[in-house]
C-alpha cells in the first residue's frame, strides 16, 4: 500500500465479549469530538464493531444504529435475562441437527460398549466393606466413585459429554444475519481498512481478512470470517468459512488486541495507534453463582492476553527504529459496574463508560499535544491516558495484609 504524508491513525479494537459496550461508547466520543481513523484492527467482537460502523454512512445517525443493533439483535433484556441468562439470539442451538447428533450417539453400538465394568463394581464395593468411609471427605469420594461406575449415570455423561459437538450451541447462520445488518458492498466500499482475525485449528495458524477483494496476503472479510472470528470455544461450534473444511475458533484467543497487523502492513505510515482497554483482569470480581464463573472463565484469559499483547507490542514499538514515528495511546477506562453479562443494563453500562472515559481522555490528549508542541521536544512514544486504577499496578503480598 502507498505510503502517506497525512497525519495517519488507526484504533484496535479488541475481544472482549459483553463489554463491547465500552468501545461503542468510545467510538461515539471519538465522532463527537471529530476524531477519525483510517484504519481498524479488529478481534473478536471489536470485529462486529468494526464492521458494522464502517458499512453504516458517516451520519448523525450512524453510532445510534451501531448501539441499536447491539440492543435488538445481541443482548438480551434483563428481565429475560434474569431467569434465562443465555445470549441466545447470536449463541443459537440448532435443535434439530443436535436431535439428529444425539440420535446418532444413542444407536452407535460404541456407546454401549464400557458401560458396565464389572470388575471395578467388584473392588468397590469390596473396599467400601473392608475399609468404610468415616469423614465427609471419603464419603463423597465413594458417592462420585459409585456415580462414575453406574451405568446408567455413564450413560447419560456418554450423551451429555461425547456427542460429536465442538460447542454447546452455534453461531446464527452468517449469511442471513450477516446480510441484514451489515451492509458488505459499503463495507469494501469504505476507504478505511478494516482488519479481523480468526485462528484455524485446523492449521494452526492465525488467519487476518481485511475490507478490500483483492489482497497480496489477506482474504477478504466473509460473513463465515466474521462467524468463524467470533466462535467461542466450548460455547460454540468451530466454524468454517466458504467451503474449506478447516475449522476455526475466534482469533482473540491468539491476539486479543490485533496490534501486530498495523506495524506488518504499516510500517512507518502510522502516527498514532490508539488502543481502548476494554476489561482490566485485575477488576474481575469473584463468581456468585455459575454462570458468573462460566462466563468469567472465558472472559479473564482475554483480560490477561489484552495486557501483555499491548505491552509486548508497546515494548517492540520502542525498540525498532523504523517504527519511530509510531506513536502508541492508551485509554485506560474506570470499568466500574462493567460485568461480563449479556444483557442491557450491562451494555448501558459499558457505552456510558466508554463513552465519559473517552471524552476525558481527548482532553487529556489534547493537553498533553498543546504542552509537547510548546517544549519541542521529542515526542513520548507511548501515552497513557487516564490514570489507570489503583489495582492495576502489581502488588507484593505482605502478610499485614492478611490481618
Amino acid at each position: 500500500m502507498p505510503k502517506s504524508t497525512m497525519h495517519r491513525k488507526a484504533l484496535a479494537l479488541s475481544g472482549g465479549g459483553p463489554a463491547v459496550g465500552i468501545e461503542i461508547g468510545a467510538l461515539k466520543a471519538f465522532e463527537e469530538k471529530g476524531m477519525k481513523f483510517d484504519i481498524f484492527s479488529c478481534a473478536c467482537v471489536g470485529s462486529w464493531v468494526g464492521c458494522l460502523y464502517n458499512s453504516l454512512r458517516p451520519g448523525p445517525d450512524r453510532m445510534k444504529k451501531v448501539e441499536n443493533f447491539f440492543f435488538e439483535k445481541i443482548f438480551i433484556p434483563d428481565d429475560i435475562y434474569e431467569s434465562f441468562p443465555i445470549c441466545y439470539k447470536v449463541f443459537r442451538m440448532d435443535y434439530f441437527e443436535d436431535m439428529k447428533k444425539y440420535a446418532d450417539k444413542l444407536f452407535n453400538p460404541d456407546t454401549y460398549q464400557k458401560l458396565f465394568l464389572p470388575d471395578h463394581i467388584v473392588q468397590y464395593f469390596q473396599q467400601i466393606l473392608l475399609n468404610p468411609p468415616t469423614t465427609s471427605d471419603e464419603i463423597n469420594y465413594f458417592i462420585s466413585e459409585g456415580l462414575a461406575l453406574n451405568p446408567a449415570v455413564r450413560w447419560m455423561s456418554e450423551m451429555i459429554y461425547k456427542v460429536k459437538k465442538s460447542g454447546i450451541a452455534g453461531l446464527v447462520n452468517s449469511g442471513d444475519f450477516v446480510k441484514a445488518n451489515i451492509n458488505m458492498e459499503n463495507l469494501f466500499n469504505s476507504d478505511k481498512l478494516v482488519y479481523l482475525n480468526a485462528y484455524n485449528m485446523t492449521k494452526s495458524r492465525l488467519e487476518r481478512f481485511i475490507n478490500r477483494k483483492e489482497h497480496k496476503e489477506y482474504k477478504p472479510i466473509s460473513a463465515d470470517a466474521l462467524m468463524a472470528g467470533s466462535s467461542v470455544l466450548e460455547y460454540t461450534e468451530n466454524r468454517t468459512i466458504g467451503n474449506r473444511p478447516d475449522k476455526y475458533c475466534e482469533g482473540a484467543v491468539i491476539n486479543t488486541v490485533e496490534l501486530n497487523t498495523l506495524l506488518d502492513d504499516h510500517k512507518g505510515e502510522l502516527d498514532e495507534i490508539w488502543v481502548v482497554k476494554i476489561a482490566d483482569y485485575q477488576e474481575v470480581k469473584p463468581p456468585n453463582n455459575l454462570i458468573d464463573a462460566a462466563l468469567t472463565a472465558v472472559m479473564l484469559p482475554f483480560d490477561t492476553i489484552s495486557d501483555d499483547d499491548i505491552e509486548i507490542f508497546a515494548h517492540h514499538l520502542t525498540q525498532v527504529s523504523e517504527h519511530e514515528k509510531t506513536r502508541l495511546i492508551k485509554i485506560n477506562m474506570n470499568y466500574g459496574l462493567v460485568n461480563y453479562h449479556w444483557n442491557h443494563s450491562n451494555l448501558k453500562e459499558g457505552i456510558n463508560t466508554g463513552y465519559e472515559g473517552t471524552l476525558k481522555a481527548i482532553e487529556e490528549y489534547e493537553i498533553n499535544m498543546k504542552k509537547e508542541a510548546r517544549g519541542g521536544g521529542k515526542k513520548e512514544p507511548i501515552i497513557n491516558l487516564q490514570a489507570p486504577p489503583k489495582t492495576m499496578q502489581a502488588k507484593r503480598w505482605n502478610p499485614d495484609d492478611e490481618q
